[in-house]
């Protein structure tokens, strides 16, 4: 009977014993499907930060927007990825995932380097409006006293003293009351021109926000509630620059009447097509194109006056006359109609696109396929 208990735990420890390899067998697999699971997580994680890149100074969103596919790439497949192309070549599966942690490390850098630059112009604009307006404060007080000084001595002339004192003193007085306002109106240019120095220097990344929910879905262009954020930025901007801006109002012609013969469908290819050619024909970075609204395009031109608008109008309208819109193999002629209006000192975003609006409508009443430039001027009163 002991000899049978013996045999048995004997039997027993040899089971364990040739178990033992199975077992480890089995979590080496399973470390696998592991390692293997985790890699198209990675991927889109990589896919997702390509997607939502910003312009750099030394990258733009889409070179980067490249960069980080070719490295989704790699982690999915493996090999090397020659950067002209994004083509995996032939070769070892293994992948680089020191270069893949370098990468990764060197654009949060160069993220981090971007935005705390920027943010720093931003603060030092800030800075320097608080300071100019407690300067203005407290210099404009010390003018007040001047004039209650001049005040008071003429008073005192008035009620003693003799018809030739009392000519003096107000003669003194409008002297001394006139230095004071002209050099508080130079002190006050003086304040807008310097603010003016330090604006310009933020006002290109004013002009270059990217972000995928203020674009329209149809043209890609900007949304209607971009452009009223970017309108009211142009005005304070240009206010304290002192530098001219222009907002064009473009519309297409008939576009019912193409929506009524050719269908909706034919309608949404003329708008794309006119969205690109206003893309081509206003091609600088600070240039803001939007979507109004249906048939209705938005542009804003900072830095640019009414001549300079007229000529980039008439380009855009000699575009559109030579060649015309299609629509599978279908030709469609279409015209626009355009109304510019310059930024006056006293215009608010409202007024200065109500006046744009209005000679857009003057192009309309006078034939179409024209563009008309607004005459009206601020009313201040």
């Amino acid at each position: 009977m002991f000899g049978s208990w013996t045999k048995g735990k004997a039997d027993l420890k040899d089971q364990k014993v040739k178990s033992a390899p199975q077992s480890s067998e089995s979590n080496e697999d399973a470390a696998v499907i592991d390692h293997d699971q985790a890699l198209e997580p990675l991927a889109r994680v990589l896919r997702s930060m390509g997607r939502h890149a910003f312009d750099l100074e030394e990258l733009s969103e889409e070179e980067i927007n490249k960069e980080f596919e070719r490295w989704a790439m790699h982690v999915l497949v493996g090999g090397s990825i020659r950067e002209e192309d994004s083509k995996i070549e032939e070769g070892a599966s293994r992948r680089d995932w020191g270069g893949l942690t370098t990468f990764v490390n060197k654009h949060r850098q160069h993220e981090k380097l971007y935005v705390d630059r920027n943010l720093q112009d931003v603060r030092n604009v800030l800075w320097e409006f608080t300071s100019t307006v407690g300067r203005a404060i407290v210099e404009d007080q010390e003018s007040d006293q001047q004039v209650d000084e001049y005040i008071g001595q003429l008073r005192v002339a008035t009620e003693g003293g003799s018809f030739s004192e009392v000519k003096q003193a107000l003669l003194a007085v409008v002297q001394g009351m006139n230095t004071v306002v002209d050099e508080r109106k130079q002190r006050q240019q003086q304040r807008i021109k310097q603010l003016g120095e330090k604006l310009r220097s933020v006002e290109k990344e004013l002009g270059t926000v990217r972000k995928e929910m203020e674009l329209d879905a149809l043209t890609r262009l900007y949304n209607r509630g971009a452009l009223d954020l970017q309108l009211e930025r142009t005005v304070s901007v240009s206010f304290f620059s002192e530098t001219p801006a222009c907002v064009f109002m473009v519309d297409i012609d008939h576009f019912k009447n193409i929506n009524d013969t050719q269908g909706h469908p034919a309608g949404d290819a003329v708008i794309q097509q006119l969205a690109d050619r206003l893309v081509s024909t206003f091609p600088r970075q600070t240039d803001f194109i939007a979507r109004y609204g249906g048939e209705e395009f938005c542009v804003l031109l900072p830095g640019a006056n009414l001549e300079l608008s007229q000529r980039l109008g008439d380009r855009l309208l000699e575009s559109v006359r030579r060649e015309p819109f299609s629509y599978q193999e279908i030709s469609i002629p279409a015209t626009v109609s355009i109304g510019v209006a310059e930024l006056q000192s006293g215009d608010s975003a409202a007024t200065w696109l109500g006046r744009a609006d209005r000679a857009l409508y003057r192009a309309k009443e006078g034939g179409r396929n024209q563009l008309c430039l607004t005459l009206e001027t601020v009313d201040v009163s």
